[in-house]
């Protein structure tokens, strides 16, 4: 059985793509525009291609022959503009806004599912209304099974308290299978504290 394909975009050190070959998938490109985050990707991830810039993005992929051979397309866009610490211009800031070239990105290479992160803070910016721009925009894109989940790293084996929503968008029916599925508990954590850290979810089908 071959192993699906992943693209990561904003990747920075590859977070999410060591996530990815840790689930037995094969990371065959990223997009990262710092150069010393490119350093660390080239090193640690010699076979996939590497790109510079989201916005061109898709004309890279026609370039590699990538459309219609990945599997996955999953990236945290940039939180500036949707922070609760920054001036919260929303989904149409200049960084935040890069969350529109993800999803042509995601739709152009016809990837069956697209995994995005962000801070919290993207649940309350404009009042609620750039989350459901964001949620609506995945939909029309065709990634109608959706699914979110505020989830905190120190409840996931790292040593410290880091929220972020996790939003993954299918383009198949996943009616009865839910993705972000959280285990009742977490080697290393008291049952008190996982009660504590209960995160905020929800789901669209």
């Amino acid at each position: 059985m071959s192993k699906l394909k992943v693209v990561s975009l904003f990747a920075g050190v590859g977070g999410f793509d060591l996530g990815a070959e840790s689930a037995g998938f094969e990371v065959i490109g990223q997009v990262e525009i710092d150069k010393k985050c490119q350093e660390i990707l080239r090193r640690q991830f010699p076979d996939a291609l590497l790109h510079d810039d989201v916005t061109t993005a898709i004309d890279w992929a026609k370039e590699n022959d990538l459309i219609g051979k990945v599997d996955i397309v999953c990236g945290g866009f940039p939180c500036q503009d949707v922070s609760v610490a920054g001036k919260r211009a929303g989904i149409a800031g200049a960084r935040s806004g890069l969350f529109w070239d993800a999803i042509q990105f995601a739709q152009e290479v016809k990837a069956q599912t697209i995994i995005l992160e962000n801070v919290p803070g993207l649940l309350s910016s404009n009042e609620g209304r750039d989350f459901g721009v964001v949620i609506s925009a995945m939909a029309d894109a065709g990634y109608s099974h959706i699914e979110w989940r505020v989830l905190d790293s120190q409840f996931f084996g790292v040593p410290q308290r880091r929220r972020r929503v996790f939003i993954v968008g299918s383009s198949r029916d996943l009616s009865g299978a839910p993705i972000l599925i959280e285990r009742q508990s977490v080697r290393g954590d008291s049952s008190q504290s996982n009660t504590e850290g209960k995160s905020l979810t929800g789901a669209i089908a």
